[in-house]
């Protein structure tokens, strides 16, 4: 096989320093780049041939979500792994409507890493076990997947939407400001947003307000 070419994408120092270690150890892959930003990635891109991309879907600027059918269209002979903290299957499914070719999670194996990468870039897709597990569910399943966000997030994102600030939800909902702000900071991580505006916009997208 043919020296496999990656770009890792994520916003964690610590994280890409410990994919690279770890694939550097193979001579079948070379690490061509890191980004730790949407933007950044798309730069790269424009001067480095990528096979694989290592995709995170919270990045600071953009959700990895967003860059996926950028680079489907930009760039379609390079393949995108979902590599994400995300197992809800909403995010799968959005992931493979927009040209993922695999999906994991972070606490995902060394050795199931390496075989995603290889069949990936042979052509074939590859979902962690338990995403596979997900999808067959919801295909032979009757009812509806577990929505991404709790009722209680659900609630604090329409109040943000209204425009009211975070002491009056803390307020309204009888919490105080700190619980509102760790809340805010789990949605926007959940929907992939940098911002207030973006998370807004992801809820509206996905129909949870």
């Amino acid at each position: 096989m043919s020296t496999i070419k990656v770009i890792i994408a994520d916003d964690h120092q610590l994280f890409r320093n410990g994919l690279r270690a770890l694939l550097q150890a193979q001579e079948s892959v070379e690490i061509v780049g890191e980004a730790e930003t949407g933007e950044a990635l798309l730069n790269q891109l424009t001067t480095t041939r990528a096979d694989i991309i290592l995709l995170d879907i919270s990045l600071p600027d953009k959700s990895g979500l967003d860059i996926l059918p950028l680079v489907r269209e930009k760039y379609p002979d390079t393949k995108c792994i979902m590599l994400t903290m995300h197992e809800e299957l909403q995010y799968v499914k959005e992931s493979l409507k927009k040209g993922a070719s695999g999906y994991l999670l972070k606490d995902t194996s060394e050795s199931e890493l390496r075989e995603a990468i290889r069949g990936v870039y042979l052509g074939k897709r590859h979902f962690k076990n338990k995403i596979s597990e997900l999808l067959l569910e919801d295909m032979s399943g009757p009812g509806s997947p577990s929505p991404i966000l709790s009722e209680r997030e659900i609630e604090i994102v329409k109040m943000v939407a209204e425009g009211k600030i975070t002491k009056e939800i803390a307020d309204k909902l009888f919490i105080s400001v700190r619980t509102v702000e760790t809340h805010r900071s789990r949605i926007m991580k959940k929907l992939g947003a940098a911002n207030a505006s973006e998370m807004i916009n992801a809820a509206y997208r996905r129909k949870l307000i």
